[in-house]
């Protein structure tokens, strides 16, 4: 069964997010006190495919970047690639 589209979405999200951190150099502690977790979870989260609302948006916005924005974009790249699976797109 392929993944979900909601799924792969959420993988891109946090890439991206992942991206952001580590090419602004946030610290993992500064968004671990922002999200009320410890900084082993948010790198965990942040090396994997998913992670909490919270630790996302403090991630997003201590590194610069824009959560709505990015959620956004993953989510019309998901929509772009699932529409070119089933050949709607041309």
């Amino acid at each position: 069964m392929p993944n979900l589209p909601a799924v792969e979405a959420t993988k891109r999200a946090v890439h991206d997010t992942r991206t952001r951190v580590l090419l602004s150099k946030t610290k993992m502690t500064s968004i671990a006190e922002a999200c009320g977790r410890n900084r082993m979870t948010v790198a965990k989260w942040l090396d994997g495919d998913d992670i909490s609302l919270a630790a996302y948006i403090a991630a997003q916005q201590l590194s610069g970047g824009d959560p709505i924005e990015t959620l956004t974009n993953a989510l019309a790249a998901e929509n772009t690639i699932t529409a070119l699976a089933e050949g709607e797109v041309k």
